[in-house]
């Protein structure tokens, strides 16, 4: 048995340039860019992903036809209608009496052409009740991937804010000293520079997370603007493999696969009982020359000719198709689990240690820059290239904790199990 969990995200806070030197910039507050406005209500993973397998025109189209078949299940196991035949003879000229004919005929399900018939039937519904499961994990996975989109666009995004109004800080401090004298016009120039390419990145991001909101408003539908504001860092869920046979097997799109055998041998089957011998019992009411007479019979449909062989033929070969569907499926499902759960093992051992190998040591560059600033010996150009290396490496270790929290939620999904326990 396998268990992997990933460790909390990073609190998102960040130190900013020159933010914390006494007495030159005076700090400017951030806000946790994981936490959603006060005044809207969190729209956490589990209520989004209820909300589009409510929504989602795929599940409900895939839930009206497994409503109709299993229907149609039920009326599977009634007779086939009778027919009547009504005629009459000489309406000639002639002075003849008019002979009346009724003829009523009752097909007889009996046999396998019935049993067949009901089996198809119920093979059908319990495959389309398959289709309605796999079309849900189609949509869980669309629904995860755009709700973590957003969660990591904004939280990057809001880092670079932060970073942005702390260089316009120390962008207005440089440009006085230029003014009296005292720094390089050139350094003024490089920090323009930053900022600007900081103000880009930020834009970037911004727009990827209002794309990422617009789809998850789709999927969701829901059509207020402020759903990239209500999103949630989802923690990362525990992920125990006992068998991953087991786990290729209980998959929607396994069983989905698997169902479509069993529904292809059935159609199958009721395709070769239409080719076999049909009787019907017969009766009816005749009058001829003026004597009323009852009439009764057998009509029997023999086996000869062409006995639905080319519906026969595409069944089988249907069989084969859908048996080869279904082997890929396995073989799919079982690479999908193999590489969720390596990706899962990767990244949530990285993300418990980076901390000590990637934020510890930015962090320590940077407070030596500022010391160094604040003794003289050092110039704001060193402080912002000591804080942009921190913030990219808060960034950095952002996007990994993010990245091992999905690994964790899609090793659930590839193993068959819920998104969120």
């Amino acid at each position: 048995m396998v268990s992997l969990m990933a460790p909390a995200v990073l609190g998102a806070s960040l130190c900013l340039p020159v933010a914390a030197v006494a007495q030159v910039v005076p700090a400017t507050p951030t806000a946790a860019p994981d936490a959603a406005s006060p005044a809207l209500p969190p729209l956490p993973l589990d209520a989004a992903l209820a909300l589009a397998r409510r929504h989602a025109p795929a599940i409900r189209a895939a839930t009206t036809r497994a409503t109709a078949e299993a229907g149609v299940a039920d009326a599977s196991r009634a007779w086939r209608s009778p027919t009547v035949d009504l005629s009459v003879e000489n309406l000639g000229p002639q002075d003849l009496d008019h002979d009346g004919f009724v003829w009523f005929t009752q097909p007889l399900d009996i046999g396998a052409r019935r049993s067949t018939r009901i089996a198809a039937a119920r093979s059908s519904r319990d495959f389309l009740a398959r289709q309605v499961d796999a079309e849900r994990r189609v949509v869980d996975l669309d629904l995860v991937d755009t709700y973590l989109g957003v969660v990591r666009a904004r939280q990057a995004s809001e880092l670079l804010a932060a970073h942005e109004r702390a260089l316009d800080e120390v962008v207005r401090l440089v440009e006085r000293r230029v003014g009296e004298g005292v720094a390089a016009e050139g350094d003024l120039r490089k920090l323009e520079a930053e900022r600007g390419r900081t103000r880009i990145a930020r834009v970037r991001l911004e727009l990827d997370q209002h794309q990422h909101a617009l789809k998850l408003g789709f999927l969701t539908g829901l059509t207020d603007g402020s759903i990239g504001e209500r999103v949630r860092m989802p923690p990362a869920p525990p992920v125990v493999v006992a068998d991953i046979e087991a786990a290729v097997e209980r998959r929607a799109d396994v069983l989905a696969a698997a169902a479509r055998v069993d529904e292809r041998r059935t159609a199958a089957a009721a395709e070769r009982a239409l080719g076999s011998t049909a009787i019907a019992a017969m009766g009816g009411y005749k009058r001829t020359a003026g004597f009323n007479t009852g009439t009764a019979g057998v009509s029997i449909d023999l086996p000869i000719g062409l006995r639905n062989a080319p519906a026969r033929l595409r069944a089988e070969a249907d069989i084969e198709a859908a048996t080869l569907g279904l082997e890929q499926a396995r073989a799919l499902a079982r690479l999908d689990i193999e590489q969720a759960l390596l990706a899962a093992r990767v990244l949530t051992t990285q993300a418990a240690r980076v901390t000590d190998d990637l934020v510890t040591p930015a962090e320590i560059a940077q407070r030596a820059a500022r010391a160094a600033f604040r003794e003289g010996t050092g110039d704001a150009l060193a402080v912002v290239d000591a804080d942009r290396v921190h913030l990219d490496t808060r960034r950095e270790a952002l996007a990994l904790q993010l990245d091992a929290a999905a690994a964790s939620i899609r090793a659930r999904l590839a193993l068959g199990e819920d998104p969120v326990p």
